[in-house]
């Protein structure tokens, strides 16, 4: 039968089950597994070439019926196309969306890291992506532009336009500084004088991802340099999980990317991971999703005006010779312990109302809110009989 072929549908990798998956889970998912050898379960059908959403490319370049991108984009200052030989993870650019004064909203590039092909191609902070391999992006939507970016394999062609380049008798320019009116307006930026010709106005774009705060109460775009290390996060939640309605930070680790950063705490939601919505993704796909090693992750956060718990009274009957099947952890950045694990066939998995994640409150009136991990553990392995626990859960938000 050979090897992959284009048409094949792949059910299952490396035991991890994809059928039934969108392509952005799925991808998410793949990218996160670990090599070398992967073990792959597909499904081959006679007429799969006919079911499948884009066709295979038969012929190169693809023929186009109307005018050339060349011609649509003639009115753009400085209009050129770039082909880029993508890496293993991305091109190595970050994009905003942004609104030029004379070329309306767009796409455009806001940060390129050192050492990517994009930099080695001589892309420039401030461009306009036209076009990515001819499918255009005037007046698209970040959403639209990043997902269109992820998609691309191989040789990568961009029609970009300059529209603040210098001309080539350059003079000293200082640009104001950024002015920020409100957290939810975006941040107008307004260059100086230009040499020798009319000036030409800088995007407004909205609030940069890498510096920007979280607002309580509505979505907040971050974005956190990680080194291709892991965020540093304990979270729970996932549709399949009693928190149905996304991710939410239970603790920052001290010394990781997230602790470093320090813009994320303890009961914040995280909505969506590059590019990948976590509203509604199972917890499986929620974890191979955040514990992607990448030099950086773009998170939307929704942080909570209030936090609030619910409040979980459970008794369990500890037997002789048995815990109670809870496995906790202690707070790595203050006192306080939490659920890290309810154990298959203890006494809490048959309650069913304990959760991971669930915050420990007391232990039979006795207090462990601010007692240490030792402590807790110690008060858990002396209880007899009947214990009488209360936790306290993050509230979900639903929005």
């Amino acid at each position: 039968m050979g090897g992959i072929q284009v048409g094949d549908e792949i059910l299952e990798v490396n035991g991890v089950v994809l059928h039934g998956r969108c392509h952005l889970n799925a991808s998410a998912i793949i990218k996160g597994l670990a090599g070398p050898i992967f073990k792959i379960i597909i499904l081959r059908r006679k007429m799969a070439i006919d079911d499948i959403a884009v066709r295979p490319v038969t012929q190169f370049p693809v023929s186009l019926q109307d005018e050339s991108l060349e011609d649509k984009f003639s009115g753009y200052p400085n209009v050129r196309n770039i082909a880029i030989q993508k890496g293993n993870h991305s091109l190595g650019i970050m994009i905003i969306e942004g609104k030029h004064a004379e070329l309306g909203q767009g796409i455009f590039i806001s940060d390129i890291q050192d050492g990517s092909a994009a930099e080695k191609a001589g892309l420039e902070v401030g461009e306009m992506i036209l076009a990515v391999n001819k499918e255009p992006l005037l007046g698209a939507d970040y959403d639209t532009a990043a997902n269109l970016l992820k998609r691309t394999e191989g040789v990568v062609t961009l029609y970009l336009s300059n529209p603040t380049k210098k001309s080539t008798t350059p003079q000293p320019q200082v640009p104001e500084k950024v002015v920020v009116e409100e957290p939810k307006l975006p941040t107008a930026l307004k260059p100086q004088t230009q040499p020798s010709r009319s000036p030409t106005p800088v995007p407004e774009t909205t609030i940069d991802p890498a510096s920007g705060s979280i607002a309580p109460g509505r979505n907040s775009t971050i974005e956190i340099v990680t080194d291709n290390h892991g965020l540093g996060l304990f979270f729970v939640g996932g549709k399949d999980t009693i928190f149905s309605h996304g991710i939410i930070v239970i603790e920052i680790f001290p010394g990781g990317a997230a602790d470093k950063d320090g813009r994320i705490q303890d009961g914040d939601v995280i909505l969506e991971a590059n590019g990948v919505c976590l509203k509604e993704a199972t917890s499986e796909v929620a974890i191979q999703t955040l514990r992607q090693t990448l030099p950086k992750m773009k998170l939307v956060i929704l942080r909570p005006e209030k936090i609030e718990y619910t409040v979980i009274e459970v008794d369990l009957a500890k037997k002789p010779g048995k815990g109670l099947g809870l496995s906790i952890i202690g707070k790595k950045n203050g006192k306080g312990v939490y659920v890290a694990e309810v154990l298959n066939g203890g006494s809490a998995d048959v309650d069913g109302r304990i959760s991971k994640g669930d915050l420990v409150v007391s232990v039979n009136g006795q207090t462990a809110e601010n007692v240490s991990a030792d402590e807790a553990g110690a008060i858990l392995k002396t209880v007899s009989g009947k214990a009488a626990l209360k936790f306290h859960r993050y509230k979900p938000i639903i929005r």
